[in-house]
């Protein structure tokens, strides 16, 4: 494991043992429901959340009715997803343990922002891998100037890499992994970094899964 990477999952262990992540933002919710409601039209059932976190994303998607899977660098944060009652389990997302081809569907948010551009086309590719043919996978990151920024951001003493990205960089190295049928660029609160979001769709077919 290399040093950034063993830096990422000691901050989330860290954060997961003080249980300090917030809670999600409105626009967020809304970016959750709005997914969910895709799924249902479309007739898929079953996610990957690929950096899960504690699993908030993932209680509003199993409240929506899917199915859900999240995968995270940190047992801490797998942990706390079976807390809420979903299936966590502790994988890099760049080798999600998940039989390939047997997911309706993909989400991640904040997390590829944490791995160099160099990493990203063969991370969102493993991510991509495990999904059905034609599946959508929505991807949320933070972006910037194209500064890559190491630092205790967030809880003293623990180190993380913010690769802060261009959009237009990310839409780039995102587009290696699927076609981007929708992208938008949320502009930052105070204090904030620009978020940016995408929606991929796989490869091998597209729409529903069955009508």
């Amino acid at each position: 494991m290399s040093d950034a990477r063993a830096d990422l999952r000691a901050y989330y262990e860290a954060e997961a043992g003080l249980r300090s992540r917030g809670e999600l933002s409105e626009r967020r919710q809304a970016l959750v429901d709005a997914f969910a409601a895709m799924l249902r039209a479309e007739g898929r059932a079953s996610v990957v959340d690929f950096g899960c976190g504690p699993g908030r994303d993932g209680e509003r998607l199993v409240a929506a009715g899917c199915t859900f899977v999240g995968v995270d660098l940190a047992h801490g944060n797998a942990a706390l997803a079976h807390e809420r009652g979903l299936v966590g389990v502790q994988a890099s997302v760049d080798a999600p343990p998940l039989r390939p081809g047997s997911i309706d569907a993909g989400w991640s948010m904040s997390t590829l922002m944490h791995l160099p551009g160099a990493d990203v086309a063969n991370a969102v590719a493993a991510m991509a891998a495990v999904l059905r043919p034609g599946a959508p996978l929505m991807i949320g990151l933070w972006g910037g100037d194209g500064v890559d920024l190491v630092g205790e951001l967030g809880i003293p003493g623990r180190r993380r890499l913010f690769s802060l990205r261009t959009f237009a960089r990310n839409r780039e190295l995102l587009a290696t992994a699927g076609t981007i049928e929708w992208s938008e660029e949320w502009e930052p609160q105070p204090g904030e970094w620009p978020y940016h979001v995408f929606r991929l769709r796989t490869a091998g077919g597209t729409g529903p899964v069955r009508t």
